[in-house]
């Protein structure tokens, strides 16, 4: 007897700390991945690898403590009730089917480089969901999880309103307008978080009995909201309205006695709160994006009265124009062939839908970009999926929700109304989804919010749990199966995490010039994840970088074949199919250059890749970019160049390259007129080009109308005084209108003569560098960055004393010169005098403490003198 007891006892330790670490792996990894951003990694908006990596790991954690508790001491699985249990295991394995049978296995296994989002990751979607329902067992437990997301959210609202009012830099550029991201990477994702926690929240205000307490939910609420605004995301803006009517229509209709007193007075706050929150962000907006027109053009408005424009089949409307798209890649691979049970695999619909990419599409980006989703999570399902993966996530929704609705009288009264709270939040999930798809930190709290629904009846109706037994030989496959996939997601996870730090500072390197170290670092990168895609997309224009900046012909041809050698890494598993094989084709076609010109057959391969890319996209402007300037130059074949010029036109009509070829070729066939058309065309898009103008004063020449290219030209020479094409053309004009006294007005100032005499610097012709800023000085003779720009020239001749005697003349005109102060150091160094350089360096350190060159050459002096 007492033997039995003691082991009871010991079952009875082990599960409670094994459910202990369980839960907390879970509560950790709740609180984390929405707010899991790290600056470090100078991660972009679309980056999910922070987010991803610690769900699998995490997850891992959990699901391998799990499996070892099962061996250890369980005899018995809870599930959630049968029907809900059966179709989340249908869905799953509808993932697995189309993951095995996937139009490219590694991309549905690990996911796309931009989403993440391939069976690897959303198998713990699942696992998060059934070890949620098992470790869950009291109501005070599942509440840890909602405080956890309340402080999450009050985090994600922080940044989002660091963000909102410019404190601090870190939100979205798209296009022209400006989106607050907070830290869900993208303001869509921000919106869809937002619309799954905030109706929890509302429920809270309702349920809380410490005043305290609610106060604070309540400026939580109209924090999210606030910053729910900020996202200008309209989707999330339809689905929390749609959601906040669902949850009162269900509370007129479910609980009767609601709205007591003091619940009208919340609901009466609430209201009021809104209002003023809608306020606050209305004057908000006035003032920090439309009158800076620089910073955003979005405003509430605006953005709001596009909702129902937006669901138009119009070229501004790429959701719409995507699903309409769909149909004929649904059509042709799907419909007819098996693929109609099982999809095309999950992460492979960019490159199966490119080729079926109308010009309508295309012409809303220019033609240089993807819908890498269909952006509406069921169709989302059924492409990737089939219709086994569709009908099976249909069934999981409609079980959860008819249950719900079924058995909601079962719930005790006082905790209903934050089962609501959750159940609103799940829909909301769903509403958005008809616009949008979920990426890492939304599918998990949806998954999270699914199984929640499914606690409320476990707790409240213990014979809803689906109870299975396990018997010895079923634990042990359970430890051997989730120990290995537990064991490999976490060395996978960390492994590509750390690719993804390489990959990272590679493209730091890369971006800065620094070619050398970013072929390092991006090998590193290659070695760790091999099948990446973007890996060897940076590492191939890194290798093109040092091709380009070598002089040595033997570094250069080893640059080439290393950057040759990652071709197939980057075609075997490219997502962007069209845009991989440009890249390909602009290495061949650069490489070309680079080696002197000598191997006619890299331009013969340069065309055949960037015709390759054509097939895949017709409509995939960069190739045309590159070809139409190979026809124009390397293969010199003025038809192809013209018809490809025109395929760039028919996609974007205001494309600078294309449209000057096209009027450069017109004008050679002295049709003046047609070559005006174009100019013309591209001036009423940008009216400042000055290259356009130019060329459109031309053209009037041309056509003889005088005044007309007098008027163009003199713009041009007001954009840009230095424009000498321009200046040569309306001295000629003036001499033919017999205006030659006119030719003196034409604006010749200070600027002039500085750009040529920086030209002439930059070209090492020093000398003549200095005629020209002499020149500038005359116009403009108390320019204290002219003399610096003359000390800089003398400096590059050696003509020290005549250089610091410039330098101190910039100094006297401006004593907080910070350059000056460095230029005038460095000719104290070169000429030894140590002394002079110390005085001058700690004077212009006055002025700027932290300038970086100045504390530099402060170390250095203290080096030279310390020898």
């Amino acid at each position: 007897m007492r033997k039995n007891l003691k082991r009871d006892n010991k079952h009875g330790f082990l599960d409670h700390y094994f459910r202990l670490f369980v839960f907390a792996f879970l509560l950790l990894m709740i609180f984390l991945v929405p707010i899991a951003q790290p600056s470090f990694l100078k991660l972009h908006d679309i980056s999910e690898i922070p987010k991803v990596t610690l769900i699998r790991v995490l997850t891992s954690f959990a699901l391998l403590l799990w499996a070892i508790w099962v061996y250890v001491s369980r005899k018995e699985l809870n599930l959630p009730p049968k029907v809900i249990s059966a179709s989340v295991f249908l869905f799953l394995i509808s993932w697995i089917i189309s993951t095995i049978f996937s139009t490219n296995f590694y991309l549905s296994f690990f996911g796309s480089y931009m989403r993440q989002m391939g069976f690897l990751t959303y198998f713990f979607y699942f696992v998060i969901f059934f070890l949620l329902y098992n470790v869950v067992e009291n109501y005070t437990e599942l509440k840890y999880f909602y405080w956890t997301v309340f402080i999450t959210t009050v985090i994600v609202d922080f940044f989002g309103i660091l963000q909102l009012y410019r404190l601090m830099p870190w939100y979205e550029r798209v296009r022209t307008e400006s989106r607050i991201i907070a830290t869900l990477g993208h303001a869509d994702f921000l919106g869809h978080f937002l619309v799954m926690v905030m109706p929890i929240i509302l429920s809270f205000i309702y349920y809380v009995k410490n005043n305290v307490l609610r106060v604070l939910l309540y400026v939580l609420f109209l924090a999210s909201f606030l910053v729910l605004l900020g996202s200008y995301t309209r989707g999330s803006w339809v689905a929390f309205l749609a959601g906040i009517i669902i949850y009162y229509v269900f509370v007129l209709w479910k609980e009767k006695g609601f709205f007591t007193k003091k619940n009208k007075i919340i609901t009466l706050v609430l209201v009021l709160g809104l209002a003023l929150t809608v306020g606050i962000f209305y004057i908000t907006e006035n003032k920090l994006y439309i009158e800076k027109k620089d910073v955003g053009l979005f405003s509430l408005k605006e953005r709001f009265e596009s909702i129902g424009a937006g669901l138009g089949v119009t070229q501004q409307n790429p959701r719409v124009l995507t699903w309409r798209d769909s149909i004929k890649l649904f059509e042709d691979k799907i419909l007819k062939s098996p693929r109609i049970i099982y999809g095309l695999g999950p992460e492979t619909f960019s490159f199966n839908f490119t080729p079926y990419k109308s010009l309508d599409l295309a012409r809303y980006d220019g033609g240089k970009g993807y819908p890498d989703r269909e952006h509406n999570e069921f169709l989302d399902i059924l492409f990737p999926q089939g219709l086994l993966g569709l009908l099976s996530f249909i069934f999981v929704l409609l079980s959860v929700f008819l249950y719900s609705i079924k058995n909601y009288d079962k719930i005790s009264p006082e905790n209903r109304i934050f089962f609501l709270g959750t159940l609103i939040g799940w829909l909301s999930f769903l509403i958005q989804g008809l616009v949008l798809f979920g990426l890492s930190a939304t599918y998990l709290y949806f998954w999270m919010l699914t199984s929640f629904i499914m606690l409320f009846f476990k707790l409240e109706k213990p014979d809803s749990i689906w109870k299975i037994s396990i018997s010895s030989l079923f634990s042990v496959f359970i430890l051997i199966i989730f120990t290995f996939i537990s064991i490999f997601s976490i060395w996978i996870s960390l492994r590509f995490f750390r690719a993804e730090i390489y990959y990272r500072y590679g493209l730091d390197y890369l971006n800065s010039g620094e070619v050398g170290k970013a072929v390092a670092v991006l090998e590193e990168a290659i070695k760790l994840r091999p099948q990446e895609t973007a890996f060897h997309e940076a590492v191939i224009k890194a290798y093109l970088g040092v091709m380009g900046g070598a002089e040595n012909e033997d570094i250069k041809m080893e640059a080439f074949r290393k950057g040759e050698s990652h071709i197939n890494g980057l075609l075997k598993n490219d997502y962007y199919k069209s845009l991989s094989n440009n890249l390909v084709g602009a290495f061949y076609a650069q490489a070309y250059h680079y080696l002197g010109q000598k191997d006619k057959s890299l331009i013969i391969k340069a065309e055949e890749y960037l015709k390759k890319a054509l097939t895949y996209d017709r409509y995939c402007v960069p190739p045309m970019e590159n070809l139409l300037k190979m026809y124009s130059t390397d293969l010199v074949d003025e038809r192809k160049a013209l018809e490809m010029a025109n395929r760039i036109l028919e996609v974007d009509p205001y494309h600078s390259q294309a449209a000057n070829y096209v009027a450069r070729v017109y004008f050679q066939e002295g049709k003046f007129d047609k070559s005006k058309e174009i100019y013309e065309r591209l001036l009423s898009r940008n009216s400042n080009d000055k290259d356009t103008l130019y060329n459109l004063g031309v053209v009037m020449y041309k056509l003889g109308d005088l005044n007309k290219a007098e008027e163009y030209l003199l713009k041009v020479i007001n954009l840009d005084p230095t424009y000498e094409s321009a200046l040569n053309l309306l001295r000629v004009i003036y001499k033919q209108l017999g205006k030659e006294d006119k030719i003196k007005e034409i604006p010749l100032n200070d600027k002039v003569y500085v750009q040529k005499g920086l030209e002439a610097y930059n070209n090492k012709n020093y000398s003549i560098a200095i005629e020209y800023f002499k020149k500038a000085l005359s116009y403009n003779p108390n320019s204290p960055e002219i003399m610096n720009n003359i000390g800089a020239c003398l400096f590059m001749l050696n003509k020290y004393d005549e250089a610091i005697a410039w330098f101190k003349k910039a100094l006297e005109l401006k004593k907080d010169y910070v350059q000056a102060y460095g230029n005038l150091t460095y000719a104290y160094i070169q000429k030894g005098d140590l002394v002079s350089a110390e005085d001058t360096v700690n004077e212009g350190l006055k002025y700027a403490p932290n300038d970086e060159n100045l504390k530099e050459l402060k170390k250095k002096i203290e080096e030279l003198k310390r020898r």
